[in-house]
């Protein structure tokens, strides 16, 4: 439980939405989903990705070492390193992964004690970017629009994650509500449906009255009126 110590940091989930709405709207190694996490990585950082079993095998790292037993995220040498359980389910594997890299692009402060509350903070903004990455709640949300029931497998079968992150994302959406987002959280939701239009089709194809609309041209009129408002300013 994070304590309400007033000196307490605040989980910063506007921060940590706005950021993996960025990479969602941009990265050239997301086109649909599930997507290859590690191409991702690869793509945006100059993190490297080491296996338990290959730290163990190749350069002699007990696992033991690690404090983790899904992932860690650790700089050797200068330079960062994803250390991760392949023996677990993919669906894990790829959320651990994702979970570890948000610690690298919140910058956050790694090796913190659990008991640390900045601890449990960066962990809930670290597994906030998780989600977004790999279950867009843009995606989600506009499926339910189509009249698709957003179920736990229904997230688990569209997205690849486990069902305890399904879990997690059916609650955590049942619970916001979209109006709350500001300007800048919704600054990309227009283009990240455009881009994965393809797929939103393929797992929830668009009812009849659907059928007309058009995001990219719904988009061009935004960008339209959005000039006409600038001018008035």
């Amino acid at each position: 439980m994070i304590s309400e110590n007033k000196n307490t940091p605040k989980i910063n989930y506007k921060k940590v939405y706005t950021i993996a709405n960025e990479y969602l709207a941009t990265s050239s190694a997301i086109n649909s989903f599930p997507f290859m996490v590690k191409g991702f990585v690869y793509e945006q950082s100059d993190i490297k990705l080491c296996s338990f079993k290959k730290a163990m095998d190749k350069y002699g790292i007990k696992i033991s070492l690690f404090g983790s037993e899904s992932a860690i995220i650790q700089e050797m040498n200068g330079s960062y390193i994803i250390f991760y359980n392949s023996s677990e389910p993919d669906t894990r594997v790829r959320f651990s992964i994702m979970h570890e890299y948000g610690h690298y692009i919140l910058r956050h402060k790694m090796n913190l004690n659990h008991d640390n509350p900045l601890y449990q903070v960066q962990e809930a903004e670290a597994n906030c970017f998780a989600a977004q990455i790999l279950m867009p709640e843009q995606l989600l949300r506009e499926c339910s629009k189509r009249h698709k029931t957003i179920s736990i497998d229904f997230i688990m079968n569209s997205f690849s994650v486990s069902e305890q992150a399904a879990q997690r994302r059916q609650h955590t959406l049942a619970c916001t509500d979209y109006e709350w987002h500001s300007r800048a959280e919704k600054e990309y939701d227009d283009i990240i449906l455009m881009k994965y239009a393809d797929m939103l089709n393929s797992i929830a194809p668009k009812p009849r009255e659907f059928q007309y609309y058009d995001f990219e041209a719904e988009y061009v009129k935004q960008c339209e009126r959005d000039s006409w408002y600038s001018c008035y300013r």
